[in-house]
């Protein structure tokens, strides 16, 4: 065994250090401040602080402007949260429920939440933070930790214990405190050094500093009610969280489970559609959501029960409104740029639809890739009575788009998976996370997606989605949530092998590594039983619409 360890960091700088040495004792030897450093990677994994070096290592720093630190960071105020409620008032139920521009929503249904009780629990989180009291990730046995949350009554925990592989589990230790956080915490609580707790809803809003380290300007939203639907449901299905939906896998008692899931969609679309009756006058129904909200199969399904009520939906597709290619306009890196508003043909697609709506007759275009250019082919189209434009893509909701349409013709929906099941009451998964299994799985069995191209792509397309989709979220006549809540011990089956195939020298390890682990916490479903019908197959196929 060597007693030397080479040490490269990202900047090209190299150094030499002792076999064992921490990672942050590796760091502090060529930078002299690491007070804005929360974790670090290590091999392209994040690490925390005192993970010890034991062979040749490239160290990289996470801080609180990258989403490896926005995690490190919002987690570790959640163990100071845990605290604080703990060494106030016991042991009491905590359930994050969504996530709003980076906050944390949460509710505590078997407590009182006052704005005292709010305001003393932040005075508290503040003077945990201010003694800057160290955290430790300790190694425990099942058995260990199964004992200490019997004693504690986190139920939750215990359920996902009883269905643990793994003999051990990582528990991070402040204070005299324990609880089970997936993933890197800071090394203490010194480092949280801007947070918020106000009263919301129900609830309370836990508020994390963004990129720049600046506490976010707080405003309610519509998705908040379809989060409280969906916890309504999970409770009717008597799946609270992630223990309890393996326990049914175990049972081989799913069956019911998916139907019922499968009714909720199904039931919300007959109520849009009941909707879109009352109003009437709607000519055009607008639909948009973030990439792999499921926004194909959902159009398709609404379609089917447009037509169960006596109209004729005809679907549009923006993509033939694209601008020729000489006229498309190109990003900072010299490349068109399709995912913009300005790539489309907008007074086009505004005077069309505005015809139509008018009953006036056009011929639509049809735009061919291979030339860059629109063609007229002689389809040309006049709405009937009972005629609707269905109309399905990322801008789809912009004002700018139907600015001629007056606002009694148009029906708006958004559509994303918001909600998924907790790992446990402290600990949300993102829906963002669910979106990119769903993309990686599908993109790989029909375009011919790498994995790694999967990854490479998904930054850019997450900012397409802020800048042109969420803008417009509020201003929707409903919102559709795509959550499937067997759907990770589905997707689990197809998307591990294809994460394992990232190795430590891609730059996306890390996270491959993370949602790996995530999908772990999971029994694995077989899927004979989902309809064919069902949301989920337009990413894991099979199914009876197209994808």
């Amino acid at each position: 065994m060597t007693d030397k360890i080479i040490v490269d960091f990202e900047d090209g700088r190299k150094i030499s250090v002792p076999y064992g040495t921490t990672a942050i004792d590796a760091v502090k030897m060529v930078e002299d401040n690491v007070e804005d450093i929360l974790a670090l990677t290590v091999n392209n994994e994040v690490k925390f602080q005192k993970y010890e070096l034991i062979k040749d290592s490239t160290i990289g720093f996470v801080k609180i402007d990258t989403e490896d630190g926005y995690r490190v960071y919002s987690k570790s105020l959640k163990m100071v949260l845990y605290m604080a409620i703990t060494q106030l008032f016991g042991n009491q139920i905590v359930d994050f429920q969504s996530t709003i521009n980076r906050n944390q929503y949460f509710i505590m249904p078997e407590f009182d939440l006052t704005n005292e009780k709010i305001a003393q629990i932040k005075e508290r989180m503040q003077e945990i933070i201010d003694k800057n009291l160290t955290i430790e990730k300790r190694a425990m046995s099942v058995d260990e930790a199964t004992m200490y949350y019997q004693k504690s009554g986190d139920v939750d925990k215990l359920q996902n214990m009883a269905n643990r592989i793994k003999s051990y589990t990582n528990v991070y230790f402040c204070d005299g405190l324990y609880n089970n956080f997936y993933g890197v915490l800071v090394p203490s609580t010194g480092y949280l050094k801007t947070f918020d707790l106000r009263p919301f809803r129900d609830g309370a809003l836990l508020v994390t500093a963004d990129r720049d380290g600046n506490i976010s300007s707080i405003r309610d939203s519509k998705l908040i009610d379809a989060v409280e639907e969906f916890y309504k449901f999970k409770r009717i299905l008597g799946i609270p969280n992630i223990g309890a939906l393996n326990d049914k896998i175990l049972k081989n008692n799913m069956l019911d489970t998916i139907q019922v899931a499968e009714a909720i969609h199904q039931r919300k679309i007959v109520e849009i559609v009941q909707d879109i009756e009352k109003k009437k006058e709607i000519k055009l129904i607008l639909i948009a959501g973030p990439s792999s909200s499921g926004k194909t199969t959902f159009a398709q399904k609404l379609g089917v029960q447009l037509r169960l009520t006596g109209y004729n939906p005809i679907t549009i597709s923006m993509d033939n409104y694209f601008k020729e290619r000489a006229d498309t306009p190109k990003g900072p890196d010299g490349k068109y740029d399709f995912e913009t508003v300005d790539a489309l043909d907008i007074e086009l697609f505004n005077n069309q639809m505005n015809s139509l709506i008018n009953g006036e007759t056009v011929e639509l275009p049809e735009f061919d890739f291979l030339t860059g250019t629109k063609k007229y082919n002689g389809k040309f189209l006049t709405l009937k009575q009972k005629d609707v434009l269905v109309v399905e893509g990322i801008h789809a909701l912009n004002p700018i788009l139907t600015k001629f349409t007056p606002a009694k013709n148009k029906y708006k929906i958004y559509i994303a998976p918001i909600t998924t099941l907790n790992l446990d009451s402290y600990t949300k998964v993102s829906s963002s996370d669910t979106r990119f299994l769903r993309r990686m799985v599908r993109d790989f069995a029909t375009r011919g997606h790498s994995v790694e191209r999967t990854f490479e792509l998904w930054g850019n397309v997450k900012k397409g989605e802020e800048k042109y989709i969420f803008p417009y979220v509020e201003d929707v006549d409903v919102i559709f949530n795509s959550s499937i809540i067997y759907e990770p011990a589905v997707i689990k089956t197809f998307a591990q092998p294809l994460l394992l195939q990232l190795d430590k020298s891609s730059k996306y390890y890390a996270e491959a590594r993370r949602l790996y682990e995530y999908l772990n916490n999971f029994l694995p479903m077989e899927t004979s039983n989902i309809p064919i019908d069902s949301l989920l197959r337009e990413f894991i196929g099979n199914g009876c619409f197209s994808r």
